[in-house]
């Protein structure tokens, strides 16, 4: 069983709500986002060669209201972000790169679905509060296959101001307890 923990001055049931929300506003996207992954799949990019995935994931999040700067750090890097200074600053790590020969085998494409669904998710929940608190940012991350588009990312200050950055890869098995890798600052 889940137990909720408010944030701040959240009382549980608001964090009910905004779970509520969050969920509702990802499966209200499902489509676009299966059409992102699919585009993704259909047309793999190598290591900081991602320029088609660049501009189809930052036109989309541009569109849903996040403020992009496109070029970020790497040629084919991004930040989208969405809300404010006054709370947790969230990022969530947007894989988009394939490998040789292999394509998207590895599933960065449902890696980038899955960030751009946990970003629009997270923005829903902020957009309902009373007064917002806090921030989402969605980094692009280019080059994970080889090119180490995170540390390069990480090195040009892409999470200075970022209380916590997540991802999720896909992988073979459900796991209920994940290996989770974490950086204290």
């Amino acid at each position: 069983m889940l137990q909720y923990v408010g944030y701040g001055d959240l009382d549980n049931t608001e964090t009910i709500l905004m779970e509520k929300i969050a969920c509702e506003r990802i499966d209200s996207a499902s489509e676009e986002l299966n059409a992102i992954s699919q585009d993704l799949w259909s047309n793999p990019e190598l290591a900081f060669e991602e320029h088609h995935a660049h501009d189809l994931l930052t036109a989309f999040l541009e569109k849903e209201g996040f403020e992009v700067q496109r070029q970020y750090i790497l040629k084919t890097g991004f930040r989208a972000s969405f809300g404010n200074d006054d709370g947790p600053q969230i990022a969530i790590m947007a894989e988009y790169d394939a490998l040789p020969e292999i394509g998207h085998a590895c599933g960065h494409n449902l890696i980038a679905e899955s960030s751009v669904g946990a970003a629009l998710g997270i923005k829903a929940a902020l957009e309902s509060m009373e007064k917002p608190r806090g921030r989402v940012v969605v980094l692009g991350t280019p080059a994970e296959e080889g090119g180490c588009g995170k540390g390069l990312m990480m090195d040009g200050g892409a999470v200075d101001k970022i209380d916590v950055a997540l991802m999720v890869h896909p992988y073979k098995h459900s796991i209920a307890e994940p290996f989770k890798l974490a950086f204290k600052k």
